[in-house]
């Protein structure tokens, strides 16, 4: 099985739609898929909470958001935020989620 990490890290909306027409697309097809939320992408977890954003909904659904930075969530104020919509807060690298997971687990990993 083909397994796809998009590491988000630019809090652009318009890039973000596509990563998530992406994601479901490759899950559609049988790929594992997963995103992890780093730097100003974090502001997302604000942004999308009450807003019933459907593809938001089903990514936190689906389980596809592997981890978002403990870090910079707190940085850029979204940690209560992501604490409240049951996100995997991961700070195991100096505060920030480590990729050696994801290539250990043969995933091929894209950054954004």
């Amino acid at each position: 099985m083909r397994k796809q990490l998009f590491v988000v890290f630019n809090y652009n909306k318009g890039v973000f739609t596509h990563i998530l027409l992406n994601v479901f697309d490759l899950v559609e097809k049988g790929y594992e898929v997963g995103i992890i939320l780093e730097s100003e992408a974090t502001k997302l977890i604000v942004e999308y909470e009450n807003k019933n954003y459907e593809k938001w909904e089903q990514l936190k659904a689906k389980n596809l958001i592997f981890a978002v930075c403990e870090v910079c969530a707190k940085a850029m104020n979204a940690l209560d935020s992501a604490k409240r919509q049951n996100l995997h807060l991961d700070g195991r690298m100096s505060g920030h989620p480590p990729l050696e997971e994801w290539i250990k687990r043969e995933f091929s990993i894209m950054l954004v």
